[in-house]
């Protein structure tokens, strides 16, 4: 009877531990967020974190919701039906300098190289800006709301081009390259791919136009402070699974465009193309801050703000305690 007490006795304690440890893996549980993007390859950080599971890894069941620009990605987080944003840094500014609140969570590039820039039909022999855009009137179409339109802005004040030289045309960024191929336009100032585009199908009739010097377009993530109040380990989650990504396709160049030509259902060859345009990595970088400052200037100048409007502290804004934590190096903003 002893032995059979003891034999109950040691089987009633496996099966409490094997509750206990059932219990424990029921109370793991996998949180949904959605992140708002545009669908290009400058989103190729997010792509390869969702596509290769390093979201799934730190318990995140993320939804990628993709949007023709990331200035309308923007528009929905800061209506509320996202969680998460990635935008270029401009229309992020000009929605700071309008009054909404929300925080900077990573780059989700280190930089960017001439990933803006212009393509124009090529006229005769020109060969610089000035030249090209004053010898008569042009029709240049960019996208309003965004770097493109910050891009154009600086480069065409940079050469001395007044609004008597350009006609400047509002255009969906995936409208631009046929535009510029049928001639309707005689230069389109956009990011890539669609810079790319409009390069391979104009040819050698094409002349590009960049400045490297002045600006080259950053992306940003974006995240409510409610959010972060409400859940403080999600951002440290989302910066883990971003850094994964960043290793992965340092690792894996090929597959990792792969994701992205998937995902942007862009054919391989453009993605191939534009790949060297981007590093991706989480960074929070000092040109961030100086572009800021820039935009909020160019914002009054231009009236898409109104002159009394007051220029905040952008670093304010910056949350960079998780990429701190998790990364410290690809800190370098004071």
């Amino acid at each position: 009877m002893n032995k059979r007490n003891h034999l109950l006795n040691f089987a009633t304690v496996v099966a409490g531990l094997m509750s206990l440890v059932g219990c424990g893996s029921e109370r793991k549980t996998t949180e949904k967020v959605s992140i708002g993007i545009q669908s290009s390859p400058a989103m190729g950080l997010v792509m390869v974190a969702k596509e290769k599971g390093f979201f799934a890894k730190e318990d995140l069941d993320a939804e990628l919701k993709e949007f023709t620009a990331g200035k309308f990605a923007l528009q929905a987080f800061l209506g509320g039906s996202l969680d998460f944003a990635v935008a270029g840094e401009v229309p992020v500014t000009l929605a700071t300098l309008q009054g909404s609140r929300f925080l900077i969570l990573s780059q989700v590039v280190q930089r960017t190289v001439n990933e803006v820039r212009i393509v124009a039909r090529r006229d005769g022999q020109l060969n610089d800006a000035a030249s090209y855009f004053k010898k008569r009137k042009r029709k240049l179409a960019t996208s309003l709301g965004g770097g493109p339109e910050f891009f154009t802005y600086v480069f065409l004040k940079k050469y001395g081009i007044s609004g008597n030289d350009v006609e400047i045309i509002s255009q969906q960024p995936q409208d631009m390259p046929a535009a510029l191929a049928n001639g309707s336009v005689d230069a389109i100032s956009i990011f890539d791919p669609f810079a790319y585009i409009g390069e391979k199908q104009l040819g050698d009739k094409a002349i590009v136009f960049t400045a490297p010097d002045i600006y080259s377009e950053l992306y940003v993530l974006t995240v409510r402070q409610e959010t972060i109040d409400k859940n403080p380990g999600l951002a440290d989650k989302m910066i883990r699974a971003l850094v994964a990504a960043q290793q992965y396709i340092q690792a894996n160049p090929d597959d990792s465009q792969s994701v992205v030509a998937k995902d942007t259902m862009l054919q391989p060859d453009v993605v191939r193309g534009v790949w060297q345009s981007f590093v991706f990595a989480p960074a929070l970088t000092p040109l961030l801050l100086d572009y800021q400052t820039q935009e909020a200037a160019w914002a009054k100048e231009t009236g898409n703000v109104t002159t009394g409007t007051a220029i905040p502290d952008f670093r304010k804004s910056i949350y960079d305690g998780p990429l701190r934590k998790v990364k410290p190096e690809s800190v370098s903003i004071q």
